[in-house]
Order: structure tokens, then C-alpha cells, then sequence
């Protein structure tokens, strides 16, 4: 991670002579995490909200930062989810299937609800890009997926912006503790609203499709 580290540092510098590229890394930056699961999401969404608010300002800087790490999150994994659905898809579900687990985790995925995928994919300290592995060989609708996907990358950056923003995560990464027990403790109470809501007729995260 000292790499990563360093080349934040650069894209510091970089952005600090030429002010226009700041949106684009600030989508690029999570749009990648999406693709490769060992980059840290925390620290790139403290990063965008550091250099945006710096650039723009705190309000106008929070809310790129939201809108750009939302988009690029969510475009990143619909690529992976759309690449693998169109090439090795059938060929990998058989594959995975013939292992008990892994057919164990693809049934899994297909009985839920869509409440059971939200809290999955809405865990910033999961790879979202396995998952998302998982989703583009489960036979999930992509209606669903789309709005499920997008859905979850939203509540991860709201929470990262705000919660990122108090713990300061960036200049204190052992803070992502703390973070962590926040965030739990806001998904817990998030998740037990949606169940109450899944009971309601018609309601999307229904365990009915």
C-alpha cells in the first residue's frame, strides 16, 4: 500500500498545477477500485474530499465528491458486470457450480432478496468488486442489478463522505476503526428499517421477485 500512498501524493502535486484534471481523477480514482479489489475505497473517497473541497470549496467539494465517486463506482462495476456477462459467464457458472461452495454462494445470491444483495454490496469493508463477481454469474435481473448496484454505491459514498470527513481517515488511517464501528452501527439501524419496508406490498426489496 506504500505504492498507492505515494501516488496519491503524486496526484496531489499533479492536480495542484493543472486544476481541470480533479474531476477526472476524482472518478477515475473509485471507478478503478471497482475493477481492482485491493485498492482502499476509504482512502480514495478522504482523498477526492480533500483535494475537491480544497479546489471548490467544502460545500460545492462534498458534493463532487459524492456525485463523481457515485458515478465512477457504479460505471466501474456495471463494465465488470456487463464484460463478464457477454464473454465467460456460462463458462465460469459451471465452473463455480461444481464447487460446493461456490454453488453454494451463487444460490444464495439468486433465492434473496434484494434487501439481503443492498446489505452485501453496501458493506464498504467487503470487496465490492468480488461481489460484484459473484452478481455477473448469479442469475440476477439487470433491472435489478442496476438499481441495486447504484443504490449501494451511493450509501457507501454518503457514508465514507461524511463519516470519512469526521474520522479523518487520510491523515489518521487507523481512525478507519472508528469509522468502522460508526458505520455499522448506522447500517444496522438502515437495514432494520428496510426490513419493516420489505413487508410492504409491492415494496422492491420484497422477498417475492
Amino acid at each position: 500500500m506504500t505504492f498507492f500512498y505515494e501516488l496519491l501524493d503524486k496526484l496531489r502535486l499533479l492536480l495542484q498545477n493543472h486544476l481541470w484534471l480533479a474531476p477526472l481523477i476524482g472518478f477515475l480514482l473509485p471507478f478503478i477500485e471497482a475493477i481492482l479489489p485491493m485498492l482502499p475505497l476509504a482512502i480514495i473517497i478522504s482523498f477526492n474530499l480533500s483535494v475537491l473541497g480544497g479546489l471548490y470549496g467544502s460545500m460545492t467539494g462534498t458534493f463532487l465528491t459524492i456525485v463523481l465517486s457515485t458515478l465512477g463506482s457504479f460505471l466501474g462495476m456495471f463494465l465488470i458486470y456487463y464484460i463478464i456477462k457477454i464473454t465467460v459467464s456460462d463458462y465460469f457458472v459451471k465452473k463455480v457450480k461444481s464447487y460446493r461452495y461456490g454453488n453454494a454462494f451463487i444460490e444464495a445470491i439468486q433465492l434473496r432478496s434484494g434487501l439481503f444483495i443492498l446489505a452485501l454490496l453496501s458493506n464498504p469493508f467487503l470487496p465490492s468488486s468480488v461481489l460484484n463477481y459473484g452478481l455477473s454469474l448469479a442469475k440476477v435481473k439487470t433491472k435489478k442489478y442496476l438499481i441495486l448496484t447504484f443504490l449501494s454505491r451511493l450509501i457507501i459514498i454518503l457514508f465514507m463522505v461524511f463519516l470519512g470527513s469526521i474520522f479523518s481517515i487520510q491523515e489518521n488511517p487507523l481512525n478507519v476503526l472508528w469509522m468502522m464501528l460508526a458505520y455499522f452501527g448506522i447500517l444496522t439501524l438502515w437495514v432494520g428499517y428496510l426490513r419493516f419496508r420489505k413487508h410492504k406490498k409491492g415494496s422492491f426489496f420484497s422477498d417475492k421477485e
